[in-house]
């Protein structure tokens, strides 16, 4: 493996287009757009430093919601030679694309420049990316180079993590990269990079009392919570301060979305509130020993287990009409288990949740026994034709790891599985430590999850972060941090 060297575009030329006005720029960091060709000039990256000759890739950053699929076209600016294109489909915020170029296309991207047009329809609203110069390097539009110095693809992912260019969009996704930065603060106390890089994290969203972010749709959502997704980062903060004010944020939410038998919802009924929902409820009841919220964070589970397993099954979602979908969907069982062992793990080991832990081990067993070829996940458990599934397994195995810490699962069982995933994941590592090979936001349906469509992932990356930490603890990797 080799190291990742960006290289920035040394500018980016791009139309005179408004932002959406109901819509925000994430952060302070400068966008452009990419319209179709229609009436609008291209988007254009030139590079006026030295670039190595070597291949490499062109990568974008997307930086505001996609509810469809776009297609970037990419040619040189002066021969017009055609790079390739960027197949984007329902792009998150944050979500980064890679294009391959050998080194003649790299060689001659950076004689030329690149020319960035939009394939749709004239009426398309634009693809908008990050575009500095205030982004961090690896967010700008770059020239990914690999260079001839050997790195162990596990630093990669630990360099990647430990810095802002890790930061995810507010709520699930970056509730799961703080969970792995400070596990892995906790797991190597005389590291202070993971430390330090969980202050930057927070410090983009937590300012003072207030909370700063945009919700899934790229709204302002300043000083409110979007949904239950939107809790998982109270977790982390609980951890650090169980006193801080935006908690109350999380609580009123989940008073406010109770259903008469207890359930912390949206309109669905989802696996995602096992972790996102019942896990920080369990950090902040264990700080401040809040028995409501204990027994709140206890029903969570309950309820979940009640409503999304059916015999061997288990579903990511229960639909107002009754009808249950994404059966044995791979990130289901990720939130699932992790949701279970994690808030279980808070709560400490008492009579009145025995019969979670069993069905956490229930859960792990079906796991296990689900298992593609390779020693991981296919996106839906026991349908190969669904292909592999790199983020599901990352959650799987971190929950397993998890699992084996706490003295709930066997060392040379789900131990030995979650040991020989992460060294079939960390295998799917870029050379910058990026997660490759997770299906992509849910949002485009259960066609697009089974469509074989997938893409680098940064809650995958978190994962992997939560699964790597935990199998240090457990003695079944050694520090794979340098």
């Amino acid at each position: 493996m080799a190291i990742a060297h960006h290289v920035p575009a040394s500018t980016v030329d791009a139309p005179s287009v408004p932002f959406p006005p109901d819509r925000r720029t994430p952060l302070t960091w400068s966008t452009a757009p990419i319209a179709g060709s229609g009436g609008h000039p291209p988007t254009v990256l030139e590079w006026h430093s030295a670039v190595p000759a070597a291949p490499g890739r062109l990568r974008l950053f997307v930086a505001c919601d996609v509810r469809d699929v776009r297609r970037v076209e990419a040619a040189s600016v002066r021969t017009g030679r055609p790079l390739g294109s960027f197949d984007i489909r329902y792009a998150d915020c944050h979500q980064p694309y890679d294009l391959p170029l050998d080194g003649d296309a790299v060689r001659a991207v950076a004689d030329e420049g690149v020319r960035l047009t939009l394939a749709s329809d004239p009426a398309t609203e634009p693809l908008w990316i990050f575009s500095g110069p205030d982004a961090p390097v690896e967010r700008r539009p770059s020239l990914l180079l690999d260079t001839e110095n050997p790195s162990a693809p596990a630093a990669a992912l630990h360099h990647h993590l430990t810095s802002i260019a890790s930061v995810q969009p507010f709520g699930w996704m970056e509730g799961c990269v703080l969970d792995a930065l400070y596990d892995l603060h906790t797991t190597f106390p005389a590291d202070t990079r993971a430390e330090t890089a969980l202050r930057d994290h927070l410090a983009v969203y937590v300012h003072g009392i207030r909370l700063r972010y945009e919700d899934p749709r790229g709204r302002p959502a300043n000083d409110r919570v979007y949904g239950i997704e939107a809790t998982l980062p109270f977790a982390v903060v609980a951890k650090r301060d169980p006193r801080h004010p935006t908690l109350r944020l999380a609580i009123d939410s989940w008073d406010a979305r109770t259903d008469p038998h207890g359930c912390v919802k949206d309109a669905p009924t989802t696996a995602e509130g096992c972790y996102t929902v019942a896990y920080p409820m369990a950090v902040l009841a264990q700080a401040t020993g809040d028995a409501r919220l204990r027994e709140a964070a206890i029903r969570q589970l309950r309820v979940r287990r009640r409503r999304l397993t059916w015999d061997d099954d288990l579903y990511l979602r229960l639909l107002p009409d009754g009808s249950r979908i994404y059966r044995n969907w791979a990130r289901a069982y990720a939130w699932y288990l992790l949701g279970l062992v994690r808030t279980l793990s808070e709560l400490g080991d008492q009579p009145d949740t025995d019969d979670l832990w069993d069905e956490a081990a229930r859960a792990a067993r079906l796991a296990l026994s689900r298992r593609n070829a390779a020693g991981i996940w296919d996106c839906y458990l026991g349908e190969p034709a669904t292909a592999a599934e790199t983020c599901g397994s990352a959650g799987i195995a971190a929950a397993l790891a998890l699992g084996v810490e706490r003295g709930r699962f066997a060392a040379d069982r789900e131990g030995a599985v979650a040991q020989e995933a992460w060294e079939v994941l960390c295998d799917r590592l870029t050379s910058d430590g990026w997660l490759d090979g997770s299906s992509p936001s849910n949002k485009g349906g259960e066609e697009l999850q089974r469509s074989g469509y997938r893409m680098l992932s940064g809650v995958g990356s978190g994962l992997l972060g939560q699964l790597g930490a935990a199998l240090v603890r457990i003695g079944a990797v050694k520090d794979w941090t340098r």
